[in-house]
């Protein structure tokens, strides 16, 4: 009976020791003028949904403890509910807007497009008209000799100015491409690091949590051990799990950071203080089959069709050095003053270039390599989208089993098990260590299911992005 009253005893003065988590200082929101940027293209795809629960954290023991008449576990509330999104949070739709104006790679993809465009004008225009003076036979019995001035123009033939503008326009239409392959890139870069911040800033909470309920592990073993009833094993053994859950709050407090500062870079502002994230991780879930995957990556791929917009372009440029043998026609007019005859004079010039020796077969047969070149460049990128979709597709399907698995046995079963813990030690038949214990198991697998959340999310985005991402790398 002694022994009885002396752990419940040492119960009772681990409880009252516990700690509680110091809420986060809430930040300040930073917010710019968000005039929605015109979008010309955007993937959309159909998504669906799926019963995933919803993450969150675990109530502190104490206050279990405190609410005796509750039979309920700790229920996980939304992130943006906490101490730490007091400021208004920002939306996805929000990040997507300032990315649309502040990424400066757009800015430099709608330079191209416009750079193009100036080609195109500049290879219509005709060769301007040459103009001079002209003397002849100065001197001549003592005289001025012939005085007078000319004027000269060539006259382009076969096509050739059509043909150099349809090759810039080709030109045009592959920088418009590369335009709308950028933007994607932007938007699945957002949406990744949105998700990624999402998810460091809810780890960030779980592991708050976990480090309490270590922290009163290592209590209740110090009071166990001072009273006789536990071993100093047992310390040490709370001791370093408490450690272990120290660092892992570290190193989610660094993700965090490390995640904010990544989404503010690709966004265009990199100074933008860290503030909440309003959105829900498991809300919309796709459910896509390989073969929807395949048809969303390739259809209407703006890397793919500038590939194919190459291979138009290489057939007009075979056909404008087939018109290059097609010689120009050279025609100079002058009009002198005969100083020795007192007479006006005049001189017409024409000229062309005879094809005997070049007939441009040589940049014929390069043109013509080029579109072969072209052409199987075309298929090679559709075999790296679909070598790259195979891996993706994997990440996704994983992604999304573990996610289901999480929410509908391992998570639940969790809390079924805190249920029956909390239950019993709320009618003193469970030990306050082991009620602790199922807190820390069911935190766990928490983090577990935002880890595949994460790379669910991550995936998704990749693959409905078309497999572009990469925003702020140097494309080619």
């Amino acid at each position: 009976m002694f022994r009885v009253a002396t752990i419940i005893a040492v119960i009772s003065l681990c409880t009252s020791a516990g700690c509680r988590t110091v809420p986060r200082t809430s930040v300040t929101e930073h917010r710019s003028g968000t005039a929605a940027a015109n979008r010309t293209f955007v993937a959309t795809t159909e998504k669906s949904r799926s019963n995933v629960r919803t993450v969150a954290f675990v109530q502190p023991a104490e206050e279990i403890e405190e609410s005796s008449s509750e039979s309920e576990p700790p229920e996980i509330l939304p992130s943006e509910t906490r101490d730490a999104r007091q400021a208004a949070p920002l939306t996805l739709t929000d990040l997507e807007d300032f990315a649309f104006q502040c990424n400066p790679t757009l800015a430099a993809a709608a330079a191209r497009m416009e750079a193009a465009r100036g080609r195109q004008l500049q290879a219509g225009l005709y060769p301007n008209p040459v103009a001079g003076y002209h003397a002849t036979e100065i001197g001549n019995l003592g005289t001025a000799g012939q005085q007078g001035g000319f004027i000269s123009q060539r006259f382009i033939t076969g096509g050739k100015l059509g043909l150099d503008q349809a090759i810039a326009g080709k030109e045009i239409d592959e920088a418009h491409f590369r335009f709308h392959a950028q933007e994607q890139r932007v938007l699945s870069d957002v949406r990744v690091r949105f998700y990624d911040v999402l998810v460091a800033q809810r780890r960030v909470d779980l592991t708050k949590e976990l480090t309490r309920i270590g922290d009163n592990l290592v209590e209740a073993a110090k009071k166990l051990l001072e009273s006789r009833l536990g071993t100093e094993s047992d310390l040490l053994q709370a001791e370093i799990r408490a450690e272990e859950s120290h660092i892992l709050l570290d190193n989610a407090q660094n993700q965090n950071t490390e995640a904010w500062r990544r989404l503010a870079v690709v966004v265009g502002m990199p100074a933008m203080q860290m503030t909440g994230l309003a959105g829900e991780l498991d809300a919309d879930l796709s459910d896509f089959n390989w073969d929807s995957c395949r048809a969303m990556v390739l259809s209407s791929n703006p890397v793919l069709n500038a590939a194919r917009t190459r291979v138009d372009r290489a057939r007009f440029v075979i056909r404008r050095a087939e018109k290059e043998p097609i010689p120009n026609v050279d025609v100079s007019v002058s009009v002198r003053h005969h100083n020795g005859t007192s007479s006006d004079v005049a001189n017409v010039q024409i000229g062309i270039p005879i094809p005997i020796f070049n007939k441009n077969q040589g940049n014929i047969q390069s043109a013509e390599s080029n579109w072969i070149a072209a052409r199987n460049e075309v298929q090679r990128i559709e075999l790296d989208l679909q070598d790259r979709l195979a891996v993706a597709y994997r990440r996704y399907a994983n992604a999304r089993r573990q996610a289901d698995r999480y929410s509908q046995q391992i998570v639940p079963r969790a809390k079924r098990s805190l249920e029956l813990v909390t239950d019993g030690y709320q009618k003193g038949q469970v030990k306050y260590l082991t009620l602790l214990t199922a807190q820390e198991t069911y935190l766990q697998v928490n983090l577990s299911y935002l880890d595949s959340l994460r790379e669910f999310r991550a995936s998704n985005a990749i693959i409905e992005g078309q497999l572009l991402s990469g925003s702020l790398m140097d494309q080619p």
